[in-house]
């Protein structure tokens, strides 16, 4: 059930894409891809029967969940590619057979690592919080990336100049972020160690934010700078993603969302589950296909749009599965006032970052008229870093 308008959006987008509609048909499957793997990740890290007896719950494993995904994603890559060299280039609307760019100096090499630490941060941060927060409230924390990023530009100067409006979009977008975080809150405050988790949760989910701004930052530059096409950078970030999570997976306790559970790590957790419902695992095993597929659309998005389109898309996908995952049963609203509140904070914060997000690219989309009529100059994304 939860699936079908996922799929649903995936078939339109494919379909949009056939006829000729690109913008609009990689939009619908990107929201297809966001929203699908969001619901997917949350439910297999916090809902999937592990043991009913037991009354386990979901596998609270979120850097091995997302080291052995990029593993996988990695391999799957690997015959992409090589299905790509040897199949005839027509088949795949190709000029002529795929070749992977190949990175050739210390300082291309560095930068792929900044940013598969980024990412691996980003992920696994992420699926730590969602395996201790509602859908909900991650992402309407995630949806506050607007300003993450603009501060990430604004470190590497390439942040421009900051109208007063849109400060105004990113202090009322966090105002609402923390009334949602309110509202929510006001259904666990009695329960302590439900409270710990969520604050938990939130602190992971913040520091998540800040690296996928990065993430959008680098991948941006990567386009510009390093000619690299979405494919190459997802291909050369899978496996050292895998291998810097997995420290954390091994040696990290922290806290699950299993009943009665203390602190565990992430190799105990997967080792439960492998005693107890085995088959769990190959579903989470099964994720890594479809990561890597979201993983090249989101930065194609990011490359062929923009930085700013990414960020608006991305919003407007959250905030719908926000509402998929309330109205599909994966999380219910506070009660009373509270849960009146929460709706409105939610339309609040994704309204905000999403106005600002359209502020953005009104701003500066290439070839945009400025003072005297005369369109800009197309100098790349602004997200971009020289490198």
């Amino acid at each position: 059930m939860e699936a079908v308008i996922p799929v649903a959006a995936l078939g339109v987008g494919c379909i949009l894409l056939g006829v000729g509609l690109k913008t609009i048909g990689i939009l619908s499957i990107y929201f297809g891809m966001q929203s699908g793997l969001s619901l997917y990740m949350k439910t297999m890290l916090s809902q999937a029967v592990v043991s009913q007896e037991l009354g386990l719950n979901g596998v609270p494993a979120a850097f091995l969940v997302t080291a052995i995904q990029q593993g996988v994603a990695f391999l799957v890559l690997c015959v992409v590619l090589l299905v790509l060299r040897f199949i005839p280039h027509e088949w795949v609307g190709l000029t002529e057979p795929y070749k992977l760019k190949r990175l050739e100096t210390r300082k291309e090499w560095g930068a792929m690592l900044i940013f598969s630490m980024a990412f691996a941060a980003n992920i696994g941060l992420n699926n730590f919080s969602l395996s201790l927060l509602a859908v909900s409230m991650n992402l309407t924390v995630r949806s506050c990336l607007p300003i993450m990023t603009l501060t990430v530009q604004g470190l590497l100067g390439t942040a421009g100049s900051v109208k007063p409006m849109e400060v105004v979009l990113m202090i009322a977008g966090v105002f609402f972020a923390s009334l949602s975080v309110l509202a929510e809150s006001e259904d666990v405050h009695s329960n302590t160690e439900t409270n710990s988790n969520m604050i938990l949760g939130l602190t992971m989910c913040s520091i998540s934010n800040l690296a996928a701004a990065l993430n959008l930052v680098l991948a941006a530059a990567f386009g510009t700078y390093m000619k690299m096409s979405p494919l190459d950078t997802t291909f050369y970030m899978a496996l050292p993603v895998a291998l810097l999570l997995l420290p954390a997976a091994v040696y990290a306790a922290h806290p699950v969302s299993w009943p009665g559970v203390g602190l565990m790590t992430d190799l105990a957790v997967v080792r439960r589950v492998l005693e107890l419902n085995p088959s769990t695992m190959a579903w989470l095993c099964f994720s890594g296909v479809f990561a890597a597929g979201y993983n090249i659309l989101n930065y194609t998005v990011v490359q062929k749009l923009s930085a700013t389109q990414a960020a608006f898309a991305g919003n407007f996908n959250k905030a719908a599965s926000i509402a998929l995952s309330i109205s599909l049963g994966l999380e219910h609203l506070p009660s009373g006032a509270w849960g009146a509140l929460m709706v409105l904070a939610i339309a609040g914060n994704v309204g905000s970052f999403t106005r600002y997000s359209l502020l953005m690219s009104a701003e500066r989309r290439p070839n945009a008229p400025i003072g005297n009529g005369k369109p800009a100059e197309n100098k790349g994304s602004e997200s971009g870093w020289r490198l």
